[in-house]
């Protein structure tokens, strides 16, 4: 997930979990401290999860949910038993809104002797902090980190997360701009270490469908800047422009290039967007109905559509939103059966199981089910409440369904299908 859009900005107030009592919930007391060098664990039979995720500002609503989600998914796994008969236990840190903070949460919890961490939610700080948690040996997985800079980053086999990477989404941009029947195309992106990728990939995926695209076209976020790439894509005269930005040069970009655009009515630019677009920042002009009607996005799947799922997080919280609650339930089962599926609790050996228990064999998508069958001596394909989840060897999710949005006459962003992208 990017700087902090919606997938990416993604934040869990762990307070929550932190106020439980009983070692089956969250546990912000010490543990066995060990030296933040170490590549090696000791197998010891406990498994410990840190967990490093925000826990207010713009992301309250993106917390409070994976809050709860890892609420429910501690709650079956030590309902079983937990691991080995021991009950696995999280310990939750702060990740704040930036890789200091997140870098001090990692690194206490690596001297906490954790085996695996839960987080940082946003691209930036996992990779600020990725770094120190692989070299202390400790499995990373991140709910939301998007980034492509995460799809080749040198983790040892001890990273994989459970939203897809910007690859994909890229690919999912380009069959919405090849839907749109446009003949021509231009990508315009925030020039920055995150967007300059993303708009390559997105320049690939598009040309690689067979719609003429003209140079992508960078901005950085000053008037002059903006100015000059309105410009730009007026001169490349596009049937639609593919925005690949935050939820505050986004929107403000695409008011831009429409208010300059002498076009109109079926004539005006159309444009497609990622998915940290979705929801402008409050600061941000809001899209006028004409306008609105013109805009369509993708962005990975933010609720689950299970029934079951839903019942449980409102168990937990009668007022849970959902939002991305799917995802960090993923990581927490997904170490647990891989760390049931490997019988150790050694970062390593659960890391080398991430890809059998959730590529073949028998479906399901819950801990209980999957691990009911693993203790039957089964293989198992966990698909999570999310219905379609598979880990490949490189930690990043293979297939995946990218939901297709578009904008009403008042500017609210509107779920409106589904867009299937394979990860190859």
């Amino acid at each position: 997930m990017p700087r902090r859009p919606v997938a990416h900005l993604l934040v869990a107030a762990l307070v929550g979990l932190a106020a439980c009592s009983g070692d089956d919930q969250a546990d912000t007391t010490t543990a066995t401290v060990i030296e933040t060098t170490t590549t090696s664990r000791a197998d010891d039979g406990v498994l410990v999860i840190g967990t490093v995720l925000p826990s207010g500002g713009s992301a309250a609503e993106l917390g409070a949910s994976m809050s709860d989600a890892l609420t429910v998914a501690l709650d079956e796994i030590n309902a079983r038993g937990g691991i080995d008969g021991r009950r696995v236990r999280l310990i939750a840190r702060e990740e704040g809104d930036n890789p200091a903070t997140a870098g001090l949460a990692v690194q206490e919890l690596v001297q906490l002797g954790v085996d695996a961490i839960i987080g940082p939610t946003s691209s930036t700080n996992t990779l600020g902090t990725l770094g120190t948690a692989v070299a202390a040996g400790v499995l990373t997985c991140s709910p939301t980190a998007s980034a492509l800079a995460l799809d080749e980053y040198p983790d040892e086999g001890l990273f994989f997360r459970t939203i897809p990477s910007d690859t994909v989404q890229a690919r999912a941009i380009a069959s919405a701009v090849e839907a749109s029947g446009s003949r021509t195309a231009v990508v315009v992106y925030l020039d920055d270490a995150y967007g300059r990728p993303f708009a390559q990939a997105t320049q690939n995926a598009i040309t690689s469908r067979g719609t003429n695209v003209s140079a992508p076209i960078g901005f950085m976020p000053s008037e002059d800047s903006m100015a000059e790439a309105v410009q730009a894509v007026l001169a490349a005269a596009p049937d639609v422009v593919a925005v690949i930005a935050d939820a505050t040069t986004g929107p403000a970009m695409i008011n831009a290039i429409d208010a300059a655009d002498p076009a109109t009515g079926q004539e005006a630019i159309s444009f497609v967007v990622n998915d940290a677009i979705r929801r402008p920042s409050a600061s941000a002009q809001p899209f006028g109905a004409s306008l609105a009607r013109r805009i369509v996005g993708v962005a990975p799947l933010p609720y689950s559509d299970s029934i079951q799922f839903g019942e449980a997080l409102r168990r937990v919280n009668p007022e849970a939103s959902g939002l991305y609650a799917h995802n960090a339930y993923d990581c927490l089962t997904i170490i647990a059966l891989a760390a049931q599926a490997a019988t150790s609790s050694r970062p390593r050996d659960i890391a080398s199981s991430v890809v059998a228990v959730t590529a073949s064999g028998r479906s399901c998508s819950t801990f209980t089910t999957c691990s009911t069958a693993l203790a039957e001596g089964r293989n198992i394909n966990y698909n999570g409440p999310s219905g379609n989840l598979s880990i490949d060897a490189s930690g990043n999710v293979a297939t995946v369904d990218f939901e297709r949005f578009t904008f009403d006459q008042s500017g609210r962003d509107v779920g409106d299908g589904v867009i299937a992208v394979g990860n190859g």
